[in-house]
């Protein structure tokens, strides 16, 4: 009986293993289908179809002519399916030895990622995606983008600056117009098959792209060129830490160049150092020296406390406590204000400086923009440094008269000059002319600005024709140009310390401003040389540099000669 019973269980066990093993399939099945159902359809249809972010074209940005100087050009970005990739180690060993800057490691550990999607590099060469493309590797692809590209290479790199991988203004014109450039990011949708390919002609926009707006600068690369190539060889020959230039119209605040040397390529921006890559000309703080005695003397003329005939006598030195202040020369005669300033004695313009309550004077250095930005359309301006009138101690008067203890920008101080030269008004500078849509429509235009008026018109014609006696008679002979009327003032000062006491010993920046013609400026600029080796005085390493670029670049803007150029036999 016991056989039989134990024969039963034998035969009915298999069936019994059977019927439970469908049975927890069907109960799997049940959870699957129907429990969870909605989760694994989402699993699958994420798998399926993929929503991608589509990156706007980035606005053009034009010099003042319409020449293209920030473009965008086709470039591919390769990414990977880590899922489907059946040998990652020499996936990964192949494409370091195609990808610049990657190596197997760090390829190899994008691949090894739990995700549907990584990137393995953004925008490569089109050499590149040839090369990759020949390895017939499973599991990658590529997709079209976008890249900046500068076509001029370091030219008007300061202004422009650079945008990053992902199309991103980071620095210059492209992160202040940002906003601008960019334009609104698009989304579509697409789908794939099983084996993990794009289906043709399943690409569904879920949000249209809108392209970024197009910017025309103020700056004309023509006039820019020669500026750098003339910064260059200034850099060259006076073995200087940098040299940084500025043009504009004095009558507009229209930059018609911008420049700093040693430079940098935008396209490579990475490779560079911080300092070249900064726009000093706008972001860095210098003592003027000389330069600022312009300034000192546009507040004694308009405060009629000085007459340009009275004379004042030119010690060899001035003692202000245990503080000397003595002039690049001794005088030791007596000097019309108009001679001290063409000759810039610092003791005679300390002397009349003296006559200035130093509120007035204060007043004067906040109202020429001294101390604040002067609202240039760039990132990153520095105010400089104006210490506030009830700190002034004895010797702060005399020293800011003539340039010292006060820190200013080259940019400030050539809208300063232009204030002074262009009848007294205080402009904003500015580096975009127009803003125009994807169809090439002006949408907004930079107009000339006014802060505030500065001095009055008659102060402003008589500071001309003494800047003219500099230039012709003065300090800053070698900044003459042939068949022109040149005005402006050359300017030497010590570079402080940077522990904040004294000054840096045999170390000088080397500056000379000025504008042209002399009746009826077109154009003010500055050109400021930091540590020349050798040769210091502004008059003889920044005044011929400043005369070479406006004998070349006078006539490119259409100034013509005031004067006969050849005599006649």
């Amino acid at each position: 009986m016991k056989k039989r019973n134990n024969r039963k269980v034998r035969i009915h066990l298999p069936f019994l293993i059977i019927f439970l093993g469908f049975g927890i399939i069907g109960l799997r099945l049940f959870q699957l289908q129907v429990i969870e159902h909605e989760k694994y359809k989402s699993l699958a249809e994420r798998a399926r179809v993929r929503v991608v972010d589509i990156s706007p074209e980035r606005g053009i940005i034009y010099d003042v002519n319409i020449k293209p100087v920030s473009v965008n050009i086709n470039s591919f970005s390769l990414y990977a399916s880590p899922g489907r990739i059946s040998h990652p180690e020499q996936a990964a060993e192949n494409l370091a030895l195609i990808l610049e800057g990657e190596d197997k490691d760090s390829v190899l550990s994008k691949l090894k990622r739990d995700a549907v999607f990584v990137w393995i590099a953004r925008k490569i060469s089109v050499e590149d995606k040839r090369k990759i493309e020949k390895l017939n590797l499973e599991g990658f692809g590529f997709i079209e983008e976008k890249k900046r590209l500068y076509p001029e290479g370091e030219l008007t790199s300061h202004i422009l600056g650079w945008a990053g991988i992902d199309n991103q203004g980071l620095s210059g014109i492209e992160y202040y117009y940002e906003d601008k450039l960019r334009g609104e990011e698009g989304t579509v949708l697409l789908k794939r098959d099983a084996r993990g390919y794009y289906i043709p002609f399943t690409r569904n926009a879920l949000r249209e792209v809108v392209p970024g707006q197009d910017l025309v600068l103020t700056i004309d690369s023509k006039v820019q060129s020669i500026v750098e190539q003339e910064l260059s060889r200034a850099l060259k020959e006076t073995g200087a830490q940098s040299v940084e230039a500025i043009f504009m119209h004095p009558h507009t605040g229209e930059i018609i160049a911008l420049a700093n040397k040693p430079d940098y390529d935008p396209n490579y921006w990475s490779n560079y150092a911080t300092y070249e890559r900064r726009n000093r000309a706008v972001q860095f703080m210098y003592e003027p020296g000389s330069t600022f005695k312009v300034f000192t003397a546009a507040a004694l003329l308009e405060e009629k406390l000085i007459s340009l005939e009275e004379k004042i006598y030119c010690d060899a030195f001035l003692r202000f406590g245990s503080y000397t202040i003595t002039d690049w020369k001794e005088f030791n005669k007596e000097m019309s204000f108009a001679e001290i300033i063409y000759n810039s004695s610092s003791v005679g313009m300390i002397k009349a400086a003296q006559r200035m309550e130093k509120d007035t004077f204060h007043r004067y250095i906040s109202n020429f923009g001294f101390g604040k930005e002067t609202g240039i359309d760039l990132p990153g301006e520095a105010k400089g440094l104006v210490k506030p009138v009830n700190s002034w101690y004895l010797t702060d008067l005399p020293c800011i008269s003539t340039g010292q203890g006060i820190a200013v920008t080259p940019l400030q101080m050539v809208v300063a000059l232009s204030a002074v030269v262009n009848g007294g008004n205080l402009l904003r500078p500015f580096v975009v002319k127009g803003i125009r849509d994807f169809e090439g429509n002006i949408i907004e235009k930079n107009e000339p600005y006014i802060i505030r008026r500065v001095i009055s018109e008659e102060t402003s014609i008589t500071l001309r024709e003494i800047l003219g006696y500099v230039v012709k008679e003065g300090t800053a002979k070698k900044a003459e140009v042939r068949g022109y009327t040149i005005g402006g003032k050359t300017g030497t000062a010590q570079i402080p310390s940077p522990q904040g006491r004294g000054y840096l010993q045999g170390k000088y920046t080397a500056s000379f401003m000025g504008f042209a013609p002399v009746g009826n400026p077109q154009i003010a600029g500055i050109v400021v040389i930091k540590e020349p080796a050798g040769a210091y005085y502004g008059g003889d390493v920044a005044a011929p540099v400043f005369g070479r670029i406006l004998f070349r670049i006078l006539p490119l803007l259409g100034i013509m000669p005031q004067e006969e150029l050849w005599v006649r036999k």
